[in-house]
């Protein structure tokens, strides 16, 4: 391994690390900027404080970021609109959409083919609508059967496009699962995500490039694979930081370690993952955050809107911890009293003002109508850690559930029959040091903690290596194809019976895409393909055949100690 820099911007801290033939050469941690558009100067000083001699052998600059995670979890997304055409036979409103929608007339059927045409008076009139409102907000346009023929799709921006101009779309064949429900939802995230990632894209690229560094840009994935800055979706980010965790505790943790939960402790977030015989588990739906279900393809991580940096208020004498933060801990100079504050007035981290934290649970205890005393302050101190640990734990039970029924856990238990499955916790984050002890008693688990926990985020972007997956759909009787991960579309005009051309298709797309990343085939995981008949009377008309190959994510080597 050369020269690496992995920087993971997170909801409250940016940190970066410098990774030469891997051992941690350099490490720093910045203050993140609620805005984006002035993430410059943040890069920048984290960039200087890595005093790298000569930048002409960085090989590589990777970043991880919470932006989508927390812009979705916190509601900071641009205004879009989610325009549907689901056809018949099924009830939009038995579904539990988190975001309005409007549905339009027009209609494909399972296997793509034209049921029903678009209205395009109704489609000019919600554009008059808009242009006489006065506003173009984003627009997300999903059809019911678009992954399988994307053609009313693109008929239906085209009228939109023409009749209001200036309107941003995207199109939900671009993510071609069969999912209706997610791929509408995921095309509305990504759609409603672009201004802010957009902003965070150009102010990246303009720091690394003004400290000099002509080395590529790469973003890690919510799978746990990097993609170059200019080729990366919005939504793509989604658990780009719990994907870091992960890889970050792959990273750091001791050689012997096979299978640990992984817990990361930020500011704002806190992080969930599994990594099951060394190797990250994969989940097989796509990611879920908040109120929304995707297809992005991620491993199977859980974001908590919990961290040091949350506000904690006293009710009652009940210690509530609030899903938001409102700036830095008070013992930082901050206005409200955090979990880091009960952390630094106990001592068991080592950052922050002690005297401050002090004051800040003192008002708290005052506040609610208690007598603000030493004993007092250290008692609801440690009632702000036991309230904290609670909420993970039940998160990581909650989640623990859903791993069971991952497809990559059951084979697990399959060759693992004799192995307990009450896994250690792997630690990191700034705070954790402060959570080790409650972790370990509440959870009854052995509870490991890196020494360089605080930088296992930027640890992981840095070694993270390129993934990716080619999913192949076709229909040899309709004569179409798709590519899951891409939305790609195209006719078939091979035979009926595909078997050994299909996976010539797939190979040859999977080869342009592994040179194009400089990657080795070697490497490829191939998925058997399932070709299924489809009879015509007392024929064989042809076959629906699916079949995946992929390049699988992982790091490139562990940090050295």
């Amino acid at each position: 391994m050369a020269l690496r820099i992995g920087i993971d911007v997170g909801g409250t801290f940016t940190d970066a690390v410098l990774v030469d033939n891997g051992v941690i050469a350099a490490a720093t941690k910045v203050s993140t900027p609620a805005d984006v558009n002035t993430l410059l100067p943040t890069v920048l000083e984290a960039l200087e404080a890595l005093r790298v001699t000569d930048i002409t052998q960085v090989e590589q600059i990777t970043v991880s970021t919470t932006l989508m995670t927390n812009a979705i979890l916190q509601n900071r997304l641009t205004k879009s609109e989610l325009y549907l055409i689901p056809g018949y036979g099924m009830k939009l409103d038995a579904l539990p959409w988190p975001v309005p929608y409007q549905a339009f007339k027009g209609q494909l059927d399972f296997r793509g083919r034209e049921v029903e045409a678009l209205d395009p008076a109704d489609i000019e009139q919600q554009a008059r609508r808009l242009t006489r409102e006065g506003s173009l907000p984003c627009a997300a346009i999903v059809g019911k059967f678009s992954h399988r023929n994307n053609a009313q799709e693109l008929t239906f921006d085209q009228i939109l496009r023409k009749n209001a101009p200036g309107i941003q779309t995207t199109l939900g064949h671009r993510w071609g699962g069969a999912n209706f429900y997610r791929r509408a939802l995921t095309a509305y995230l990504n759609m409603a995500g672009q201004e802010l990632f957009a902003a965070f894209a150009s102010e990246l690229t303009r720091a690394i490039r003004e400290k000099g560094y002509e080395a590529p840009v790469y973003v890690l994935k919510a799978d746990g694979g990097v993609l170059p800055l200019e080729e990366v979706r919005p939504v793509d980010t989604i658990y780009s930081g719990p994907a870091a965790s992960v890889l970050g505790a792959l990273a750091l943790a001791e050689e012997t370690a096979d299978s640990y939960l992984v817990i990361d402790v930020g500011g704002t977030t806190t992080d969930m993952g599994l990594v099951l015989g060394q190797v990250p588990l994969l989940s097989a739906k796509g990611a879920k955050i908040g109120g929304f279900l995707t297809q992005i393809r991620s491993l199977a991580v859980r974001s908590l809107p919990l961290g040091g940096d949350s506000v904690v208020e006293l009710r009652r004498g009940a210690v509530e911890i609030q899903p938001y933060r409102e700036g830095t801990p008070y013992c930082l100079g901050g206005p409200k009293l955090t979990p880091t504050d009960a952390m630094c007035y106990l001592q068991i981290i080592d950052f922050g003002d002690p005297k401050k934290a002090e004051e800040a649970l003192m008002e708290q205890l005052r506040a609610d109508g208690g007598a603000a005393a030493e004993a007092e302050a250290r008692g609801l101190a440690q009632d702000i850690l036991k309230a904290m640990t609670k909420k993970i734990l039940a998160a990581m039970t909650d989640l623990e559930k859903e791993w069971r029924e991952e497809p990559a856990y059951k084979i697990w238990q399959v060759l693992h029959p004799q192995r307990r499955e009450q896994f250690p916790i792997w630690l990191s984050g700034g705070p954790a040091p402060g959570l080790v002890r409650e972790l370990s008693e509440q959870s009854r688990r052995a509870v490991k903690i890196s020494r360089q926990a605080g930088f296992a985020n930027a640890a992981g972007a840095a070694l993270a290596r390129p993934a990716f997956s080619r999913t192949l759909h076709m229909d040899t009787v309709v004569g179409r194809y798709r590519i899951e991960e891409t939305g790609e579309q195209g006719a078939w005009q091979g035979s009926k019976r595909a078997r050994g051309e299909a996976e010539r298709l797939i190979e040859e797309i999977m080869r342009k895409e592994t040179i194009k990343r400089e990657l080795e085939p070697d490497d490829w995981q191939k998925d058997e393909f399932d070709y299924f008949p489809v009879v015509d009377g007392y024929r064989m008309a042809g076959q629906i055949v699916r079949g995946s190959w992929s390049m699988p994510s992982g790091i490139i080597g562990r940090v050295k100690r």
